[in-house]
């Protein structure tokens, strides 16, 4: 299956929430929230409103809001890259591991 990246921003506390369910989950950071959003997300905007979720403007209003927050919690900075970090942490093990 073709994925493409999204970039959010988000507080540092809630970077830590998310890394530490994802450990907890043994899953990276991407995929625990690919499958929070597979979860919450509907297939088609016909089923938002099936489900008794409409989008309301003040719902897009506090996401903006949130957004805002989020950017300046970040000072703009996009998270790195999980898969990278995973991979990188892997060696570094690897090498040490190699040392004994």
């Amino acid at each position: 299956m073709k994925r493409s990246r999204i970039t959010i921003d988000v507080s540092p506390e809630l970077r830590k929430r998310i890394k530490k369910a994802a450990t907890e989950n043994e899953v990276s950071i991407s995929e625990y929230l690919g499958r929070i959003l597979e979860e919450v997300v509907p297939q088609d905007a016909s089923e938002i409103e099936e489900q008794g979720h409409p989008v309301t403007r003040e719902a897009i209003e506090r996401l903006r809001q949130v957004r805002e927050r989020i950017l300046q919690d970040r000072q703009g900075k996009p998270f790195e890259d999980s898969n990278e970090l995973i991979w990188q942490m892997r060696e570094e093990r690897s090498r040490e591991l190699g040392q004994l």
